[in-house]
């Protein structure tokens, strides 16, 4: 296990921020799982990940984190996945290569203490010294405490597709936020 750093949530636990490893293979099944039941404000949905679909989705993300492609860190409490945060550079080629999208999961009962603005933070300055020079996301229009954060660190939003999510048997719009990466240090100084 490579521990990249770890930090103190405002309620005190203590958060060790690791490198994705096959070691932690069997948490991340059940911090998915946790989520999908959750049903939370995530386009990941629908049945239970398998062992196998995850260990998949692992050496693939592994692959690409070797290629430049993507950075993706977890945060563990207690040898238990709570966060997941990553970035990946746009897909078509090297005309967006400049390009990062943004993934950013919290388990439920450690939001709102200060993972995900860490996390955050932790994958935007990778992606600088990736050379990212633009962050993307889509966020769920009625996640209200998630765009709070994204706009707490600098980034606007660009597009919104009307109804374009669906969650819990409701349409929310699909909102599109970007931040220049050098516009970064200076949201972060300003808030």
């Amino acid at each position: 296990m490579k521990i990249l750093t770890d930090f103190q949530t405002k309620s005190g636990r203590k958060i060790e921020v690791i490198a994705p490893s096959h070691k932690h293979l069997f948490a991340l099944v059940e911090f998915v799982n946790r989520l999908i039941q959750e049903d939370t404000f995530l386009t990941l949905t629908g049945r239970l990940k398998t062992y196998g679909e995850e260990r998949h989705w692992l050496e693939q993300t592994l692959k690409n984190i070797d290629l430049g492609k993507t950075f993706l860190i977890w945060a563990i409490f207690e040898n238990k996945i709570v966060g997941q945060a990553d970035i990946e550079r746009g897909k078509a080629g090297v005309r967006d290569w400049h390009v990062g999208k943004i993934g950013l999961m919290v388990d439920q009962d450690f939001r709102r203490d200060g993972i995900g603005e860490f996390l955050l933070k932790f994958i935007l300055n990778q992606a600088k010294q990736m050379k990212i020079k633009i962050a993307i996301l889509d966020i769920f229009s009625d996640n209200k405490a998630g765009i709070s954060l994204y706009e707490k660190l600098g980034f606007n939003e660009y597009g919104r597709l009307p109804k374009g999510l669906l969650r819990k048997g409701r349409y929310s719009d699909d909102i599109e936020m970007y931040l220049e990466i050098s516009s970064l240090a200076k949201a972060t100084r300003d808030k």
